[in-house]
């Protein structure tokens, strides 16, 4: 079962990383206590690496070993404000890219913020990412990465490679930016999906209670993990700022550390999307 909600509200040193077991009765035995280090929405508008924000996240980053780096898109802020932000976002993630240290590697995907040059960028220049947007990979121990940078991605890349039962199917973990990809993932039973896009409304009137969220979903479910049927989708705070730099009200920064757990999901509402952790 999940942990109880207040377990995942306070971050734990190093700052802004928070821990918390990620649970599914589909989680292999060769996957139980991997970890995967979850990282979105920078919103880079200008060279951040001096300021403090940046140097927190870089500490964490390096105090944070983790089996991969999980990244899911809008790494620059307004499309048209090229080159400033673009070659800012890029010098961001070469920094950030520096300091982690994946056991496996560093995956990605884009967000709608990111415009085609900045994407033709970003491959260029930073190889030791790799964006995965468009494509299922398969990693060690059955562990299979799908990559959406866009809900319609879904109904291209998710069913399985085989229909041979006699051929285990891998774990199938997703990055997706738009958390509403849940409903299509669920309908074609991925166990989980990473998300990002709503900054949990970045401004919090109450705790569940945010005046927008860049998101159909509503307000109350713009983080934390939601559950619809067997489809769990992790939707983090992130790090960046929309609209006005360094605002954010009841709402940190954060970055998720899960560790994968097998274990039994709940179904007392199946076909309704619901928050089974609140953070």
């Amino acid at each position: 079962m999940p942990l109880p909600s207040t377990s995942f509200r306070t971050p734990v040193p190093p700052k802004p990383v928070e821990c918390f077991d990620l649970v599914h009765p589909l989680v292999p035995p060769a996957l139980e206590g991997f970890t995967i280090l979850h990282v979105s929405d920078l919103h880079v508008r200008r060279n951040l690496l001096n300021t403090d924000r940046y140097h927190l996240i870089l500490h964490a980053l390096q105090e944070t070993p983790a089996d991969i780096i999980a990244l899911t898109g809008d790494y620059m802020d307004e499309p048209g404000c090229e080159p400033s932000h673009e070659r800012a976002a890029v010098e961001t993630l070469k920094a950030l890219a520096a300091a982690w240290r994946p056991r496996i590697g560093a995956f990605a995907i884009f967000g709608n913020h990111d415009t085609p040059d900045f994407r033709r960028t970003c491959i260029r220049e930073l190889p030791t990412i790799n964006f995965i947007g468009g494509r299922a990979i398969d990693l060690p121990n059955s562990l299979q990465l799908i990559g959406m940078d866009w809900p319609e991605d879904t109904l291209a890349l998710s069913m399985p490679r085989s229909l041979d039962p006699s051929i285990p199917s891998p774990f199938r973990l997703a990055l997706c930016h738009h958390p509403t990809t849940l409903i299509p993932a669920a309908q074609l039973n991925i166990p989980i999906l990473l998300a990002g896009h709503t900054h949990a409304g970045q401004i919090r009137l109450h705790p569940r209670l945010s005046p927008h969220t860049s998101s159909d979903l509503p307000p109350h479910l713009a983080s934390g993990i939601l559950q619809l049927r067997s489809t769990l989708c992790c939707i983090t705070r992130g790090l960046g700022d929309g609209v006005i730099e360094g605002l954010r009200i009841n709402c940190p920064r954060q970055i998720p550390l899960y560790t994968l757990r097998r274990g039994p999901l709940r179904h007392d509402h199946p076909d309704s999307v619901r928050q089974v952790v609140a953070w």
